[in-house]
């Protein structure tokens, strides 16, 4: 679903954390100019992506010898992901982590790596982007925007006051959605599904008030912002991948590439490095906070294979409409090979 970054940060993820702004530690002297990259995060300081964002900025000191420092705006300080766009354009703001769903508002044909239950396991997501995620890329870098790296963290699952096992039981639910998934949001409201829009920054005060009763999150981000303690039911189904990345503007990245030619390069392939180890730990992670929320009251439901494919097939009602519009025709038919493929096993 779009903005699955309640979905997805990316996905919605809450920005209650108050303004926190990290400084890159000195990796030598400074030498002639300096350029000061603030980049917004809508995650929390103290999360994964919170301390892997912390180590970047110590990392990007030390390999331009302290002339490219990254100031890491944590928390949602800078709005949804809507509001970093504009930031980011305007250059209030020189770099952000965006979810797929900030993403696709550069390049809309990044919205079909997150369609529900199209892309169900980290095997068949490991198909797909080796083969996918460098066009979308190239697209990316010749707009106003260079995409500096990719991070698969996870994925999404829906988190809910009430237990849910099939669709229908969703459907007696309120669900957090982002306003701006205009289609989406048609379509899902058409099958019955009760869509209640709610600004990135407001839906822990709505799950509060109790105007929602559902939301489709990374459990990670669920155990961060304590959403699990009136989100007490988790349904352990793949919604979609938590896919996302760093993108800064291209005055930046043109401007750090006048300090030094070779510091793009490396700028691009140490954040890459980081962000590939995040991956790489972010399963275990995820199975910690679980673990954790599990402990303190959160209810993980495993559905039946019949109650599974209830899932895929109420969502297969739903794409036609959306091809063409919320996602891409083409991309999907690509995927939708790869995934073939996959699944026969050839």
């Amino acid at each position: 679903m779009k903005k699955l970054s309640l979905c997805i940060l990316a996905v919605l993820l809450i920005g209650f954390a108050v303004p926190t702004e990290v400084f890159a530690q000195r990796g030598g002297r400074s030498q002639g100019e300096t350029i000061e990259v603030k980049i917004a995060s809508p995650v929390p300081k103290d999360s994964p992506w919170g301390r892997t964002l912390d180590r970047m900025a110590v990392e990007w000191a030390k390999i331009t010898n302290n002339q490219v420092r990254m100031r890491v705006l944590h928390g949602g300080t800078e709005g949804g992901e809507g509001k970093m766009l504009l930031s980011l354009s305007s250059n209030t703001i020189q770099a952000a982590v965006f979810t797929s769903f900030g993403i696709s508002a550069i390049n809309p044909r990044v919205m079909t790596l997150s369609a529900p239950f199209l892309i169900r396991t980290d095997s068949e997501l490991n198909a797909v982007l080796p083969q996918i995620q460098p066009e979308l890329e190239a697209q990316i870098n010749q707009t106003d925007y260079v995409m500096v790296a990719w991070s698969k963290v996870g994925w999404v699952n829906i988190f809910s006051k009430d237990p849910v096992f099939v669709p229908d039981d969703l459907k007696r639910q309120k669900i957090a959605t982002n306003g701006d998934a205009d289609d989406l949001n048609v379509a899902f409201k058409s099958m019955g599904f009760q869509m209640v829009e709610t600004d990135l920054t407001d839906v822990g005060t709505k799950i509060l008030s109790g105007a929602i009763m559902a939301a489709y999150q990374n459990p990670a981000a669920v155990a961060a912002y304590q959403l699990h303690k009136e989100l007490r039911n988790m349904l352990s189904l793949n919604l979609a991948p938590f896919v996302g990345g760093i993108v800064m503007n291209q005055v930046t990245w043109k401007k750090i590439a006048d300090l030094n030619p070779k510091y793009p390069e490396e700028i691009m392939k140490s954040t890459r490095r980081i962000a590939a180890e995040l991956d790489a730990s972010m399963q275990q992670t995820i199975n910690s906070a679980i673990t954790v929320m599990s402990k303190g009251g959160l209810k993980v439901n495993q559905p039946s294979s019949a109650q599974a494919q209830l899932w895929y097939n109420e969502i297969d009602k739903a794409i036609p409409g959306l091809l063409g519009t919320t996602f891409d025709r083409d991309t999907y038919q690509k995927i939708s090979a790869i995934l073939a493929k996959q699944r026969g096993g050839q």
